[in-house]
């Protein structure tokens, strides 16, 4: 599940995107940094709850997309319902997920939070850090900001990358170009 969701918490505006800067660790197989673009892209109203597409495009070569459909009903937790990963020239495939947004056990154990202040940048304001605890020991490191769109996440550190924000806007498109291969759900015995 992409990093973003499960630290942040969906702000599903329709057309709304922002843009990350991802810098790897350095010694990574592909050093340099890349960027990524986060994007609320499609919305259908459901019975329920509301179905949103959210695009992350990763901007590298070759170019790697990654497209999660997540249902909310009204303050309820956001669940991820499928996940598509498309890598041209082959055919992007889908499949079901079923999985909490910001799953606790995946997001690892709270060690710390604080308010912050953002000082510069474009979504300078007031925001919050909280660091976390991986089963492996590693720690993550998030700073949400409700300025910024889409997740709401300003930067987030891992052990292997660091994302930071680097702007935000409207009017964004799906960059989804062709219909995925769709794997069923399994029947559950």
């Amino acid at each position: 599940m992409p990093p973003l969701l499960l630290y942040g918490q969906l702000q599903p505006v329709l057309g709304t995107w922002v843009e990350y800067t991802v810098l790897p660790k350095q010694g990574m197989s592909k050093p340099g940094s890349f960027l990524v673009r986060a994007a609320v892209v499609g919305e259908t109203p459901r019975e329920h709850d509301t179905l949103y597409q959210v695009e992350l495009d990763y901007q590298t070569m070759p170019r790697s997309l990654i497209v999660v459909w997540v249902s909310r009903a009204g303050t309820a937790r956001a669940v991820v319902e499928r996940l598509a990963i498309s890598v041209p020239p082959n055919t992007p495939v889908s499949i079901p997920v079923d999985l909490l947004a910001d799953h606790a056990t995946l997001r690892g154990a709270p060690v710390r939070q604080r308010d912050t202040d953002l000082r510069t940048g474009p979504f300078a304001g007031k925001g919050r850090e909280q660091t976390f605890r991986l089963e492996s020991g590693q720690q993550v490191t998030v700073v949400t900001s409700a300025r910024v769109p889409v997740f709401g996440v300003e930067s987030l550190r891992e052990a292997e990358v660091t994302w930071t924000a680097q702007k935000g806007g409207t009017g964004a498109r799906p960059a989804l170009d062709a219909v995925p291969l769709s794997l069923p759900r399994l029947p559950v015995p």
